[in-house]
């Protein structure tokens, strides 16, 4: 997920960070409802700027929701130029255990500083088969569900999640969104999903989920796993025109 923090290596310090600027986004406020200083997520992305992990379960106490007021509060009270909330930090933010009592915490206190501004969720949608995380996700304005693949083979390889996953099962959850949109990164070397078969696929899924808009990231720089390349921007915008062809709109980001 496009990282709310401009540090390209660190973790979240807080809870709530920023403004950061955002290629998508504009100006955000990034919310981090997972334990600080802890990368806490279901995926171990090749290409992930929070570094590795050992495990996927946090060993530090979530932030509380009084935290979160408090926190978002003092960082909206003097309603500063922010274009959106967005829900990011140190890994996948659904796991959060009152994920639905948050989200209406920010649109209680968006509605009160910065009316009329989105509360935008990065999620990886490993927690989409839960009808609580559901009907949270139906409180934001959008939803960014990372989709990296076309086929499992290259998923399990890229995103390399901790448990067994179905990237069908993600795909047909994803298309149950309101508002969902679609991030991908490019990126070939060790793993390529830019070849055609695998952009085939990946454009099935696109057009079985039928997302407002994808977002396509190329690498500007070295990733964690050296053994990744990077993809032409000639090549990115090409796989744009495909989405546009389907009727989607499609943008290019040169660095996630």
């Amino acid at each position: 997920m496009e990282p709310q923090h401009s540090a390209h290596s660190e973790l979240a310090p807080h809870t709530v960070y920023g403004p950061v600027p955002s290629r998508r986004y504009g100006v955000t406020l990034g919310i981090n409802l997972l334990p600080v200083g802890d990368k806490h997520c279901t995926f171990r992305c090749t290409y992930c700027q929070l570094g590795a992990e050992k495990k996927h379960a946090a060993v530090k106490p979530f932030p509380s929701l009084a935290t979160l007021e408090s926190e978002v509060t003092a960082a909206l009270v003097d309603r500063p130029p922010i274009d959106a909330l967005v829900v990011s930090g140190n890994g996948e933010p659904t796991l959060y255990p009152q994920l639905d009592e948050a989200f209406a915490l920010l649109a209680r206190l968006r509605d009160t500083y910065l009316p009329g501004r989105a509360i935008v969720v990065l999620t990886a949608g490993t927690e989409l088969h839960r009808p609580d995380v559901r009907a949270a996700l139906a409180r934001v304005d959008e939803v960014a569900f990372k989709l990296d693949a076309g086929t499992q083979a290259v998923f399990e390889k890229l995103d390399m999640p901790w448990q067994a996953l179905s990237l069908d099962a993600l795909t047909e959850a994803a298309a149950q969104l309101r508002g969902v949109a679609v991030q991908t990164i490019l990126v070939r070397g060790r793993v390529d999903n830019t070849t055609e078969a695998e952009v085939t696929a990946w454009l099935a899924r696109i057009r079985a989920i039928g997302p407002k808009r994808v977002d396509l990231y190329t690498l500007d720089r070295k990733p964690i796993d050296h053994a990744l390349e990077m993809v032409p921007q000639i090549v990115a915008r090409a796989i744009a025109a495909q989405v546009e062809a389907l009727g989607i709109p499609c943008r290019v980001f040169a660095g996630l």
